[in-house]
């Protein structure tokens, strides 16, 4: 909360986070990673890329939720086609658990 709204700084603080090993300490830093990009609107749309490329290759439902999360905080209210595309599919999945 400290670095909202400041992308380069912010980056730079939560980038350390997401390569931990600790899978809490990962699903945190996506949250933080969308908190960070709230309401932002840039050209560059590092979140979009980060968050997408993770969802991608998330294996762990931790991960999966802290991506989840820091997408619709960082997207809500944008009314994306490309969010609802890449979130419905996972939302929608029978075999996913209630919390993801």
């Amino acid at each position: 909360m400290l670095q909202l709204w400041d992308i380069d700084e912010g980056l730079e603080s939560i980038d350390k986070y997401m390569e931990r090993s600790e899978d809490m300490i990962q699903a945190g830093s996506y949250l933080a990673l969308g908190i960070l990009n709230s309401g932002i609107k840039n050209d560059a749309d590092a979140a979009y890329a980060i968050l997408n490329d993770k969802l991608e290759s998330a294996t762990k439902e931790v991960h999966k939720i802290g991506i989840l999360m820091g997408l619709s905080i960082a997207y809500a209210g944008s009314a994306r086609a490309d969010l609802l595309e890449l979130i419905s599919p996972i939302i929608v999945d029978s075999d996913n658990s209630i919390e993801l």
